[in-house]
C-alpha cells in the first residue's frame, strides 16, 4: 500500500505539471511554445508510466488486501504520506518513488 499512495501522489503532481505546462505553452511566445509542447509530451509519457505502475500494483494487491493486517496497511499509508511530503527532489524521496515506479515492471 505504500507504493500505491506514493504513485497516487506522484500522478496528481504530474497532472498539475502537465496542466501548468499546457497553460504556459498557450501563453508563451512563439519561440518558446515548441519547447513547452515538448515538455508536455515528456510529462505525459511519465504520467502514463506512473499510471501503468499504479494499475499493475493495484491488480496485484487487491486480492491480497483481506489477508494483510489493517494496522500495517494504515502504517504504510501514513509512511507514504510522510515521505511524499518531503521536499521534492530529495534523494530519499526520489529513490522511493523510483522503486515504486519500477515495481512489477512487466518482463519483456
Amino acid at each position: 500500500m505504500y507504493c500505491v499512495e506514493v504513485l497516487r501522489t506522484e500522478i496528481t503532481l504530474q497532472q498539475h505539471m502537465i496542466s501548468a505546462s499546457s497553460e504556459a505553452a498557450g501563453v508563451s511566445q512563439r519561440e518558446l511554445r515548441a519547447q513547452w509542447i515538448d515538455t508536455s509530451a515528456e510529462l505525459l509519457k511519465r504520467l502514463a508510466k506512473l499510471q501503468g505502475a499504479l494499475y499493475r500494483l493495484q491488480a496485484y494487491m487487491l486480492p491480497r488486501i483481506p489477508a494483510i493486517d489493517p494496522l500495517a496497511l494504515a502504517a504504510a499509508i501514513r509512511r507514504a504520506n510522510t515521505d511524499v511530503g518531503e521536499s521534492p527532489g530529495t534523494d530519499t524521496q526520489l529513490t522511493r518513488v523510483s522503486a515504486c515506479e519500477n515495481l512489477l515492471v512487466p518482463r519483456q
